[in-house]
């Protein structure tokens, strides 16, 4: 990947392609749009998407939108899985997506982890990745999944809008989502009920 050095803007802007595949491999992929990365200086780990990220699942035909401003880390590989499979690769984009029903929350968890199992597949990532990433958060993601359930609940964003997508100069994402929080800021709203790309049903 290519970052902006920080000491000449306050945070880099990083192609997503530039983590997974050729603009040409995502056409006959998922993908449907080439959205941009913001990094969050203070933590080095966290990012920011600048665009939506739109993301059709080939077996349905259904699309999956991630919102621009909502934040990221790449979570869906645990930290335990860190030293066999990097963080990037052909599975980012398949993260952020899955990081983002962790968090929304319409579609269950084991829908969303199929969902996961599914896009990993679609990017080609290797079988031993697929299924070790697959059934590590399958079986340890839990408690991540009821952390953003209660992060929800107490009001912290991880959707950010206007002028908020747009962090203070080496600040951290922890301690600017706390600041977000004591100054009152919500999220747009996503609706009720359960997308129809919760379900891997094949089309008739």
């Amino acid at each position: 990947m290519r970052f902006v050095r920080a000491g000449i803007f306050a945070w880099a802007v990083v192609p997503l392609l530039a983590v997974g595949a050729s603009a040409q491999d995502v056409g006959t992929k998922a993908a449907l749009n080439t959205p941009r990365l913001q990094l969050f200086q203070g933590d080095g780990t966290n990012f920011v998407l600048v665009d939506d990220l739109y993301y059709e699942i080939k077996r349905t035909g259904r699309t999956i939108r991630v919102p621009s401003g909502f934040v990221t880390d790449f979570a869906s590989v645990p930290w335990y899985a860190r030293s066999a499979i990097s963080v990037l690769g052909r599975h980012s984009i398949p993260a952020i997506v899955h990081d983002y029903l962790y968090w929304e929350q319409r579609c269950s968890r084991e829908q969303s982890d199929a969902i996961l199992f599914d896009a990993m597949e679609e990017y080609k990532s290797s079988k031993w990745q697929q299924w070790l990433i697959y059934y590590s958060v399958h079986w340890r993601a839990g408690g991540a999944w009821e952390e953003n359930k209660q992060d929800r609940a107490q009001g912290y964003v991880r959707v950010l809008k206007g002028s908020d997508k747009v962090p203070p100069l080496n600040m951290d994402w922890p301690s600017y989502r706390v600041q977000l929080r004591k100054d009152g800021v919500t999220e747009p709203s996503v609706g009720g009920g359960v997308p129809e790309y919760c379900f891997l049903d094949k089309r008739n």
